[in-house]
């Protein structure tokens, strides 16, 4: 048994490939296993793998006939990993050399520990680089984001961010807001009983690194460094409709709180977090309208419309224009149109 597997999905990622699989394959800790999966790439992703593959026979490669999505490409590979733990690295990013070694003491020192996270450092295609969120500074900087405008930090989690370990149901809580991130080793047990959510086709495996978090018995960070590219052509990063994906993942996360039998604040922290993601809906929406087709513009509109509508009447909504609830769907949406055209014409947006 190998001690480590990482999942990595890919599709069309000939560019950046090379580099994510000769970062695996210099790691320091070398009893590892590399599942690579294929998402019916176009390119010569296929032809790069089968060289790489040929080459070290800790590479397999699984080949799928359809493309589904990342979530759908790491459940297929996730089988195939044999490794005491697992962890995912994208085929745009990358590890620093000692990056799983780093993580491994971490568990050797700590046998409690089910999840290891990864210090994440931002890099542009430029070559600039940022910690996005590291151990020596134990703070997590979020993308510029309008949801981070009115944000709520409570005292429990402000409490904990700077701990050198957290408890399951802790880690959880603080990756609901993403006051730790989702880039981590995380016992296998674990990974099989929860593999990744597919509920939507971007967004919703994010659900599975709060019920990883959840189910540990602790999280701890690690120095090992991973390397966030800011890949200007990834699905994330264009602009897509796919984003408002995010609403529909956002919401099955609420649903999934209620069955693992979440306390009613923490629930109600991540709907008032679920909301602030209705409005940054509408501020993306309102940035990109005019890369939308007539057809797309009212596709987006429809994924918000039905988002509010999974809010009760009466809810607890920020009390700011922009944010707040409204007496219908049509109030809150001209309220929005408006809030933007103001935030456009003050040179906000």
């Amino acid at each position: 048994m190998p001690k480590v597997s990482l999942l990595v999905a890919i599709y069309n990622a000939a560019d950046t490939l090379p580099r994510c699989l000769d970062s695996l394959l210099a790691q320091t800790l070398t009893d590892i296993q590399i599942v690579c999966i294929d998402d019916a790439s176009t390119d010569d992703s296929p032809a790069i793998l089968a060289r790489y593959a040929a080459s070290d026979s800790r590479i397999h490669v699984l080949r799928l006939p359809e493309n589904g999505g990342q979530a759908h490409a790491r459940n297929c590979g996730l089988p195939l990993a044999e490794g005491a733990f697992i962890g995912m690295v994208d085929a745009d990013d990358w590890l620093a050399p000692d990056a799983l070694q780093l993580a491994w003491e971490v568990i050797s020192e700590y046998p409690q520990t089910d999840a290891v996270l990864f210090d994440l450092i931002r890099v542009w295609p430029d070559g600039r680089e940022e910690d996005y969120w590291s151990t020596s500074q134990q703070a997590y900087k979020p993308t510029s984001s309008l949801t981070y405008d009115i944000q709520r930090i409570d005292s429990l989690t402000c409490g904990l961010i700077d701990s050198p370990k957290w408890s399951g149901f802790e880690a959880m809580r603080l990756s609901l807001r993403w006051k730790i991130h989702g880039l981590y080793l995380v016992r296998a047990d674990i990974h099989r009983a929860y593999p990744y959510d597919e509920t939507a086709r971007l967004y919703s495996d994010d659900n599975t690194t709060r019920l990883h978090y959840l189910h540990s018995r602790e999280v701890r960070p690690s120095a090992g460094r991973y390397y966030y590219y800011q890949n200007p052509h990834s699905t994330t990063q264009r602009v897509s409709l796919l984003y408002f994906e995010s609403l529909r993942a956002q919401l099955h996360m609420s649903q999934m709180l209620h069955d693992e039998g979440i306390p009613a604040d923490v629930i109600a922290d991540h709907e008032q977090f679920r909301w602030l993601g209705l409005v940054d809906a509408c501020y993306y929406f309102a940035l990109h309208r005019s890369a939308f087709t007539p057809a797309e513009r009212r596709t987006a509109r429809n994924a918000i419309a039905n988002a509010y509508a999974t809010f009760p009447r009466g809810f607890n909504s920020p009390r700011k224009f922009g944010y707040c609830q409204c007496r219908n769907f049509r109030s809150f949406w001209l309220q929005e149109k408006l809030y933007f055209a103001l935030r456009r014409l003050a040179g906000r947006m």
